[in-house]
């Protein structure tokens, strides 16, 4: 509940005039502008926060048990802020000090000219949240990704992985992994393979397996996609962590049950794997020898290891060079294709998972959970994933918007595949003078602004109305 004094603004101390010397003139700097933001980009996150309808489905979702008339912030306002924060960089709720009297941002978030809410409000805000509440949300976020689908979408493409988030503190269920050799969170998530989307974020205790919960998460995601696009495709891509017993069981059964439900995963190396590739790996070795060119050899084969029911197809692929060989193995249902296509256009893309899971962890700060409660950080990991949405639809809008005829620069191409932190730096971190009379709200952006006409472009494309 909000008290009157975390209403106000922070007090704004009287900023000193530095004086500086270039070139022998006098310069005076000074930080005392009051209606000029650094991050007008925050404009075009409302613009297609509208658009996607994130913030304010996802804020009626949440119970506000405070007393209304003691209430200065919504919850829409909070989520809003909250939300926009972390993907304008700003992923710690101390930001909010600062930031709720930034103009550019009461804007966005609907509160033109009134203060938003502070870091303490902030806090709350994410711990309110209960357990009934976060799965509502998270399903929630999963359906949102299933309902912008295309029915008729012929294949889908699953790239679930794990990750680290490490923790310092007394936060609950945080325990020390061996494998990353500290106290870490350990997140599951999975990626539309072929977009980058999101499609869900689970936190998990610090001890787990990679794929503990994966089967679950899987079946419930694949049921649901069926229900959506009936006649897709839907493979399941992940490294050898996945290549579990339970879970490619669990899959090839809901591929009996629904069709076109198929995996490939990584397969660790072990003694046996390596003896049935001998042959490969002896031809491989010897045509390096005669030829002295590098060697790269694909085969299938048959194998079972002592925990699975029945024998599974495994591509395996051997590379020989000047550094030895490099043997590596993937398991899979499709086998109705060449080893190499399997290796190098079905199983070697999943790599670019990699890069999905660098922009929602470092581009978006989604391994700063740093609250107590394990519900409160899971909460946290979420709106981290509603940020992840917006910046992922803002790069996919600029991947749309083609450059005007005099302009031949290529930084728009780039844009449109470049990481969000990239995105952020180059076109939402601008200055921008936010005037307001009775009429209309006057954002003015700088004339050397060097991607203008891109903020333009893409102003345009997602329609006038901010609020």
């Amino acid at each position: 509940m909000n008290t009157e004094n975390e209403t106000r603004a922070p007090t704004i101390h009287c900023t000193p005039r530095i004086d500086l010397a270039i070139e022998g003139r006098r310069v005076e700097l000074a930080c005392d502008v009051p209606s000029l933001s650094s991050d007008g980009g925050v404009l075009l996150l409302r613009q297609l926060d509208e658009r996607l309808g994130l913030t304010a489905y996802f804020a009626s979702l949440l119970q506000d048990d405070r007393d209304p008339e003691r209430v200065r912030h919504t919850r829409l306002e909070q989520m809003r802020q909250r939300v926009y924060q972390i993907a304008l960089g700003y992923q710690d709720c101390n930001d909010g000090d600062w930031l709720r009297t930034d103009p550019a941002l009461q804007l966005a978030c609907g509160s033109e000219g009134k203060v938003l809410s502070s870091q303490p409000t902030l806090s709350r805000f994410e711990n309110a949240t209960t357990g009934r509440e976060l799965n509502r949300l998270w399903h929630a976020y999963e359906q949102q990704y299933f309902d912008s689908l295309a029915p008729e979408t012929t294949l889908v493409v699953l790239d679930i992985d794990s990750t680290d988030d490490p923790t310092h503190g007394d936060q609950q269920l945080s325990f020390f992994h061996g494998f990353y050799d500290q106290h870490i969170y350990h997140p599951l998530l999975v990626f539309d393979g072929e977009s980058g989307a999101l499609i869900t974020a689970l936190l998990r205790s610090g001890r787990v397996h990679a794929a503990k919960g994966a089967a679950t998460v899987l079946t419930r995601l694949i049921r649901k996609l069926r229900r959506r696009c009936p006649h897709a495709a839907i493979v399941v891509r992940g490294d050898s962590a996945f290549a579990m017993p339970k879970l490619m069981l669990r899959l090839e059964q809901l591929g009996a049950e629904l069709g076109d439900v198929d995996y490939v995963l990584g397969l660790a190396k072990n003694t046996r794997l390596l003896k049935f590739a001998d042959p490969l790996r002896a031809a491989a070795a010897e045509q390096f020898a005669d030829r002295g060119r590098f060697v790269r050899r694909f085969t299938w084969l048959s194998y079972a290891a002592k925990t699975w029911p029945v024998d599974r197809h495994v591509v395996a692929k051997v590379e020989h060079g000047s550094q030895g060989e490099n043997p590596r193995f993937v398991v899979t249902t499709l086998c109705e294709f060449p080893p190499e296509m399997i290796y190098d256009i079905a199983y070697c893309p999943r790599g670019q998972s990699e890069n999905f899971i660098k922009d929602y962890k470092n581009a978006i700060g989604a391994d700063r959970l740093s609250c107590h409660r394990f519900v409160a950080n899971a909460f946290r990991l979420l709106l981290h994933a509603f940020a992840y949405r917006l910046m992922h639809a803002l790069r996919a809008t600029l991947a749309e918007v083609a450059p005007e005829p005099e302009d031949v620069s290529t930084d728009r191409i780039r844009l449109g595949v470049a990481q969000m932190d990239r995105i952020r730096l180059r076109l939402l971190k601008v200055a921008a003078l936010v005037t307001s009379s009775v009429r209309r709200v006057l954002v003015r952006l700088p004339k050397a602004f060097p991607l203008a006409a891109i903020f333009l472009a893409v102003a345009s494309k997602l329609g006038p109305d901010i609020v």
